[in-house]
């Protein structure tokens, strides 16, 4: 997700896992989540706006664009690709690899993360 900051791409994530079935999030509700104040989480939700990833009905709920839902799946990927190299490459146990992928995932490039990919794939289908 270029140029999405840290917290911008935690902010899509929490929209995402608050809307259900296409509904909308109240700003309130994605403050709490996020234990922010809502003037945060507003600025927050405007900024991401602007830059197409979701709408605001004004007053009213939050969506995510097909932008936003597109970047809140790769982030996903980008996620369970390092986590399962954690795991299975340098054998990092469930805790400690959950722990250190929401620290290193938002540094790491697209290449760097594809290559774990790639390394990871090559070691599983490897025979012993």
């Amino acid at each position: 997700m270029s140029g999405l900051t840290e917290s911008m791409e935690n902010y899509l994530r929490c929209i995402h896992e608050l809307s259900y079935a296409n509904k909308g999030v109240r700003l309130t509700d994605l403050a709490e989540k996020m234990r922010v104040r809502k003037a945060s989480a507003n600025n927050a939700v405007m900024k991401l706006s602007r830059l197409g990833y979701c709408v605001q009905v004004k007053y009213g709920q939050i969506f995510l664009t097909d932008t936003g839902i597109e970047a809140v799946k790769a982030a996903t990927g980008k996620h369970l690709i390092i986590l399962k190299f954690l795991k299975d490459v340098l054998t990092v146990d469930e805790a400690t690899a959950e722990i250190e992928t929401a620290k290193i995932e938002h540094y790491l490039s697209t290449s760097t993360v594809y290559a774990m990919h790639q390394l990871h794939s090559k070691l599983k289908n490897k025979p012993n």
